[in-house]
Formats: C-alpha cells, sequence, structure tokens
C-alpha cells in the first residue's frame, strides 16, 4: 500500500515505539479538489504537520486498523504488516484523494500522532457512497 513512508513511521517501526500488531494504529482520508505535492513529503512527522501543508484538507472520520498481523514471509524474504480492509461511511461531496495510516495510541493531540505510510494508489474516489480501502500488507520490510 506505502508508496509514502514518512521517516518518522519507519524509525518508529524501527525502534519499537510503534508496534505494526498491537499499536493503535488508524487511517485518515485527506480529501478536497486535488491532493497537494507536499502531502507525500518523507519529512513530515505528525498529522498536525500533514494538516499544516497548504490546500490540504483531512476528512474529519478516521478509522483504527483491525485485524493487525505482523507475519515472516520467507517466500519473498520479507516481513508483511497486514490489516482488514478499511470502510469509511458516505460522505456526500466528498473526494477521497490519498490515505495515510498513523499511530494514534502514540499522544493525545494531533501534535503527537505519529505518521507512518500513505497512498494515493487507485484513487481520486467520490465518498457519495462510501469508501473501501482493501489493504493488502499495508506494509512490507525487505
Amino acid at each position: 500500500m506505502a508508496e509514502v513512508a514518512y521517516n518518522r513511521g519507519k524509525t518508529r517501526l524501527a525502534n519499537g515505539s510503534t508496534n505494526g500488531a498491537t499499536s493503535d494504529l488508524r487511517m485518515l482520508v485527506i480529501a478536497g479538489a486535488s491532493l497537494p505535492a507536499g502531502w507525500s513529503n518523507a519529512d513530515l512527522n505528525t498529522v498536525a504537520d500533514l494538516d499544516a501543508v497548504t490546500g490540504l484538507d483531512i476528512h474529519t472520520e478516521r478509522i483504527a486498523l483491525a485485524s493487525l498481523t505482523v507475519t515472516q514471509d520467507d517466500t519473498n524474504d520479507r516481513a508483511n504488516l497486514d490489516a482488514a480492509n478499511v470502510v469509511f461511511a458516505a460522505a456526500a461531496g466528498v473526494t477521497a484523494r490519498a490515505v495515510v495510516i498513523y499511530d494514534h495510541a502514540a499522544g493525545g493531540s494531533d501534535s503527537a500522532r505519529y505518521l507512518i505510510c500513505g497512498s494515493s494508489t487507485g484513487l481520486p474516489q467520490p465518498m457519495d457512497g462510501g469508501l473501501t480501502i482493501a489493504i493488502a500488507d499495508w506494509a512490507r520490510l525487505t
């Protein structure tokens, strides 16, 4: 899924501060008329940093990732971090431009909720009838 892996998220996964199987990981939607280039800057650290990108609009609904797993894949020589598909409610007039996974439990406010990864693959999509994000390994460590 990841087309951007944020540096802070990579660091937190590597040092164990964020656990791919047990942390409170959530997904948010970047909405709006367009997707600002700055959303995929790997140097962004927090949801607050993301929200401060000029022209970026974060949709209000944030969904907890369920069925988190980490598996060793000897066939492909990697570790896979997976979760169940994420389903967002219908939101008339809202267009999803990208999705971002972040560590919600890291802090009590968006300034302490650390970004992990994001993707705009398969988007934009109108959310008038809801939005389902199919996750096939939200991260792969090679």
